[in-house]
């Protein structure tokens, strides 16, 4: 049986692992992929039996050097503090004095083109923007739509930033 430390130390690992799998691979995985990739690279049906390893977030890390994720790739990051979702968690961040959620990161996802292909994903707000038609979704269901101007500026930021990112075409049916 695991000890509370055990489990501790292991998930401080695997948070470890997530963040050099993000930035040194570019992929928008969390602790779940993760975890399921390395029981199947390990072939071991039980998490607790990875965790009694006692591997260090090296060995883990090697471990899925060469696993192929099914998972967006991270193209950049942008910061727009302006877009809101109605509803959204920022407003309880902004009265706190944290200004958390204002942070989108730019994904291409080749398995899956939906909302659009890249998209940009808030993680504060678990939300998805289609970059063609301004839509916001969450488990894919619309919640909201950017006004055209707000679109256009957000697109503008990304290809200012990141000028070898393709942008899907904007849609024709926007306003505002």
């Amino acid at each position: 049986m695991l000890s509370q430390r055990d489990m501790d130390r292991f998930n401080r690992r695997m948070a470890g692992v997530e963040k050099r799998l993000q930035a040194e691979k570019r992929l928008a995985v969390g602790y779940v992929e993760i975890l399921t990739a390395l029981m199947e690279t390990l072939a071991e049906r039980n998490p607790e039996t990875i965790c009694a390893k006692d591997l260090t977030e090296a060995e883990l890390f090697g471990l899925l050097e060469g696993f192929p994720f099914r998972a967006p790739v991270i193209l950049g990051e942008i910061e727009d503090a302006a877009i809101e979702v109605p509803g959204g968690i920022r407003r309880i961040y902004a009265a706190l004095n944290n200004g958390a959620g204002s942070e989108w990161e730019i994904h291409r996802n080749d398995s899956d083109p939906f909302p659009s292909n890249p998209y940009a994903h808030n993680e504060v707000e678990d939300i998805a923007m289609d970059l063609a038609t301004g839509g916001l979704y969450h488990d894919r269901q619309f919640v909201h739509r950017l006004r055209r101007a707000q679109l256009i500026r957000f697109r503008d930021k990304i290809a200012s930033k990141y000028p070898g990112i393709g942008l899907p075409p904007l849609a024709e049916c926007l306003t505002g």
